[in-house]
């Protein structure tokens, strides 16, 4: 009866989209009468005013809201300050009500708005073209989230229109392998019924984007083909290949020249974006909290980490993160996993020392770029775009599928050295400032040399694809990524279970990266081999150490946490779910 009651104001909602609703699961998602919906959209403002309500979907929490950044795998953890119920330990269960949950929830309110804007646009009186793009633009939207869904749970209902009864909302779960192809068959649409980018596009869906998640979409269904034995995945890789191929020929994206410049907020919107969210863009909506949890801490001693412009630092980098760097490489490095704090209002900071409690940041996504001494007291509220794919992506994409059909090829060498020759490039002024516009000079360290076929990264196509493992994780580290890539490798485990191995080697060394000098940072006393030791393993009863953590998650995680549990609420609301996925109650 409460759902009922609640039609007229869910019916405002869905179709001006103007908030969203705090439902706790897809089964309390309140039909709307036909009737209502078609006096709601008659003009092309109605329906330009629905699309926005599809974009707007994108920043609920369980979306792009911060649900990407949680898991732990080889890259970062959310630690301690972020427990919500065992995500950080890989502990969760279908009762998880602060992140799986909304993850769910919001994946399906954000498809409810995309069937809707796809059943009623095309019943408007419009140019018809535009009318299409809008279509398209809704239909984009539904695959990306529907790509995010199988991806979390496998087989999930599939809704091909908008909840009008109670009684869609009570509907099994429809196998993988039929959502792929209703995607695929929506991305093609997108692709001839989509703009080509312009200026005034940002934030929109474009051909190119379409093309890029067509490239991902056949990449993971090509690799999950060879993980579980049930095909060789030539065809998918060939399909990833030519897609990511004809984005490259486009030429209508290219890098940002020092890589920091691609996620600071002076210069978003740059042409290394195909397709992101655009928190706090006109007409789009809010602000996100991902600064609040992924940036530079400051210093435990009574300074505000917002007023001091930082973070709280709760997605912390995996201490052993930093060894998949080549030396050289230390642009990418010290811009993701930041090794300093804030010691001061003032803005001056300093590195930690191998001994600091205050565990490495995971630092991609800052409130704002580091600056001094004028910092500006914001909340959690702030406007750095999410980055869905970004042109290097598109890169690494055609690489891997070229090397999967081809094995090592030049013009898959070439793409990746792009992305080589890109983290050449220093800032005088320091990794950390953020001076515009830079002022750029050339490493001159050969660590980070163009490869050649002859080189031994490239020497066999198990080489290249391991080369390729670690490219994605050193290039797009932070950007909820790796969960999915170790899952369509089905290295989860494994590598989790590596790397604490790796950790406890490392506690027998002096550290192996030696940062160099930054403008406005001291650096800490030298660490010796006894100090670096126990940062890694800790006191003598192990404790807190950097592998005692990692030890907890290494422990905990199976292969079985390659798929999330189908959160209990929407089970017990939908009968037709069935049994949840397995290694989960």
């Amino acid at each position: 009866m409460k759902k009922m009651k609640n039609k007229i104001n869910y019916l405002f909602l869905v179709v001006l989209f103007t908030s969203f609703l705090g439902c706790s699961d897809l089964l309390e998602e309140v039909p709307v009468s036909d009737l209502s919906v078609e006096n709601s959209f008659k003009t092309e403002a109605d329906a330009k005013a629905a699309i926005i309500g599809v974009y707007n979907s994108l920043q609920l929490e369980g979306v792009y809201g911060k649900s990407q950044t949680l898991f732990s795998t080889d890259e970062h953890n959310a630690g301690s300050k972020v427990p919500l119920s065992g995500l950080n330990l890989y502990t969760f269960t279908a009762d998880n009500v602060e992140v799986i949950l909304p993850i769910w929830r919001d994946h399906y309110e954000g498809i409810n708005r995309a069937n809707l804007a796809i059943s009623k646009i095309p019943g408007i009186t419009m140019n018809v073209d535009e009318r299409n793009t809008l279509v398209a633009e809704a239909k984009f939207i539904k695959a990306l989230l529907y790509f995010n869904l199988i991806r979390y749970f496998g087989d999930v209902p599939y809704k091909y229109s908008e909840t009008t009864s109670l009684n869609d909302l009570n509907i099994p779960r429809t196998p993988v392998a039929t959502i792929y192809e209703n995607m695929i068959r929506d991305l093609e649409y997108c692709v001839v019924n989509l703009n080509v980018k312009t200026a005034g596009l940002a934030g929109h869906a474009t051909q190119d984007a379409a093309k890029t998640l067509l490239a991902s979409v056949y990449l993971t269904r090509g690799s999950m083909a060879n993980r579980d034995n049930t095909g060789n995945g030539i065809a998918d890789f060939t399909l990833a290949k030519q897609y990511s191929k004809e984005v490259i020929d486009a030429n209508r994206y290219s890098l940002c020249p020092y890589f920091p410049d691609a996620f600071i907020v002076q210069n978003k919107n740059n042409d290394e974006i195909v397709f992101d969210v655009q928190f706090k863009s006109p007409g789009l909506g809010v602000g996100n909290t991902i600064g609040l949890n992924m940036g530079i801490p400051s210093d435990a001693s009574g300074i505000d980490n917002l007023s001091a412009g930082g973070s709280q630092g709760a997605i912390r980098a995996n201490p052993y993160h930093q060894y998949y760097y080549d030396k050289a490489d230390s642009v990418r490095l010290q811009w993701t996993d930041a090794r300093i704090k804030i010691v001061s209002a003032t803005g001056k900071f300093t590195r930690l020392s191998a001994v600091d409690k205050q565990t490495v940041s995971a630092a991609k996504f800052r409130r704002y770029p580091v600056r001094s001494p004028n910092f500006v007291l914001q909340t959690s509220d702030y406007d750095v775009n999410w980055p869905i794919f970004r042109y290097a992506e598109v890169l690494l994409i055609y690489a891997e599928a070229l090397n999967e059909t081809s094995g090592p090829t030049q013009p898959a060498i070439d793409a990746l050295n792009q992305l080589r020759s890109r983290a050449r490039n220093v800032n005088r002024e320091g990794v950390h400032a953020d001076v515009l516009p830079r002022s750029l000079t050339l490493q001159k360290s050969t660590g980070l040399a163009d490869l050649t076929l002859s080189s031994p990264l490239v020497s066999s196509q198990t080489a290249f694809r391991n080369y390729i493992f670690y490219e994605r994780s050193r290039e797009l580290s932070a950007e909820g990524k790796r969960w999915f890539d170790l899952v369509r490798w089905g290295s989860l485990k494994t590598t989790l279970r590596n790397i604490i191995n790796k950790m406890s080697s490392k506690a027998l060394e002096a550290p192996v990266v030696q940062w160099p000098p930054l403008p406005g940072i001291t650096q800490p006393p030298s660490t010796t081999t006894n100090t670096w030791k126990k940062y890694w393993i800790g006191n003598s009863d192990g404790k807190n150490g950097q592998t005692e953590e990692w030890n907890k998650i290494t422990s905990n995680v199976q292969d079985f946490h390659m798929l999330l549990p189908i959160p209990n609420n929407e089970r017990l609301a939908n009968p037709s779910i069935g049994p949840n996925n397995p290694g989960y109650n």
